[in-house]
């Protein structure tokens, strides 16, 4: 790997769990579900711990190398390089996403006369400066925030049902429309988003101390993400219902407007700010990781060398991707799912995975003839 860093097993836990959390808990995942969309999260959640499992047994074909190395041992130099290359793309394009997801959330909720731009220079700045430290300093750091990020996400929804904003009867009927809207919403859109995304784990799960019982950790992290993941999308359907969901650009923030206890606990949405700036900084460091690491396997020079000219790539395509919020949504709803996440996470990673395993059989199968003969 040419580096010294690691992550712990932990480590790993907390931030894919961060990872998956990242900006999913608030922009409201899984509309086309309508009420059932909590149904619509278990089924993607379970489907999303058989992927992180592929994932793992996909780099266990060749312990210590990441997913960069195994692409071109499994389809040569050339073409290998080809296939990373687009997935430096990939990771740049989708890092800009989450970096305008936190921007128009920020300049719709808290600074509301400052410049996008500003907002997403500021938080590249950060992201550029956690990944020069290395990727162990950035899982350091969510050890630190993590209990933050996990009790505010938890204490918002038990504000809202001290508040009695919390209805039961928005939650029913179940299944009126049969499952077909269910698994609508699971596929492209809840595989991709945020299940899909684990693709970006492919680089850094060689990095775990432990590799092989990293796989255990990453399960248990991804049955926990879908366990917030639910908990999150029921608040925000009991509160809202979901017509006013499938409507709100950030569904958890408007149901956090609700809270009012005491006369005393208000506004907690600036705690949902919080939640999704640390969610999203981790989302983005683990993305952007991806490229500078694909870099590196193509230049042979340290990842570092392309922190700066990434990170501001980054940023500008961010702002320049779309020239508004709702033509930004309508992208990433109808276009980016289908088109771009599953080739990148689901086609591609299989068909590297068929050939890795003919190859390793093929050379087992070898070794087992000579050692015969």
């Amino acid at each position: 790997m040419g580096s010294k860093e690691t992550i712990s097993l932990t480590q790993l836990f907390i931030i894919i769990l961060i990872f998956e959390m990242g900006s999913a808990t608030v922009v409201g995942i899984g509309s086309e579900a309508k009420q059932n969309v909590w149904l619509a999260i278990l089924i993607a959640g379970g489907i999303g711990v058989i992927y992180i499992m592929m994932l793992h047994y996909l780099l266990s074909k060749k312990p210590g190398k990441n997913f960069f190395e195994i692409v071109e041992m499994a389809l040569g130099k050339w073409m290998g390089r080809v296939i990373i290359f687009l997935y430096i793309i990939y990771f740049i394009y989708i890092s800009a996403r989450v970096l305008r997801d936190f921007g128009e959330l920020i300049v719709s909720t808290i600074f509301i006369y400052t410049p996008i731009e500003i907002i997403s220079i500021t938080i590249m700045l950060t992201i550029v400066y956690m990944l020069k430290s290395g990727i162990e300093v950035v899982s350091r750091t969510s050890e630190i925030f993590f209990p933050y990020v996990f009790s505010f996400t938890f204490l918002v929804g038990l504000f809202i049902m001290l508040s009695g904003e919390l209805h039961i009867s928005y939650m029913l009927p179940i299944l009126a429309e049969g499952i077909k809207p269910v698994f609508k919403s699971i596929f492209p859109d809840l595989l991709t988003f945020p299940f899909g995304e684990l693709i970006a784990f492919a680089i850094v799960l060689p990095y775990v101390t432990k590799f092989k019982k990293a796989r255990g950790f990453a399960v248990a992290s991804v049955i926990t993400s879908t366990i917030v993941l639910f908990y999150s999308a029921v608040i925000q359907v009991m509160t809202l219902g979901y017509e006013m969901k499938g409507r709100a650009n950030f569904p958890l923030l408007s149901a956090a407007r609700e809270v009012s206890l005491l006369d005393f606990i208000e506004r907690v949405d600036i705690v949902v700010v919080f939640v999704v700036m640390y969610g999203v900084i981790v989302k983005v460091c683990i993305l952007f990781f991806g490229a500078l690491k694909g870099l590196e396997q193509l230049s042979g020079r340290p990842y570092r060398v392309y922190l700066m000219p990434i990170g501001a790539l980054i940023a500008l395509i961010s702002i320049l991707i779309t020239e508004n919020f709702a033509e930004h949504i309508e992208e990433g709803l109808n276009i980016v799912p289908l088109y771009i996440h599953v080739p990148f996470q689901f086609i591609l990673p299989l068909f590297i995975l068929v050939i890795m395993m003919f190859k390793t059989r093929g050379k087992k199968q070898r070794s087992g003839f000579e050692w015969n003969g």
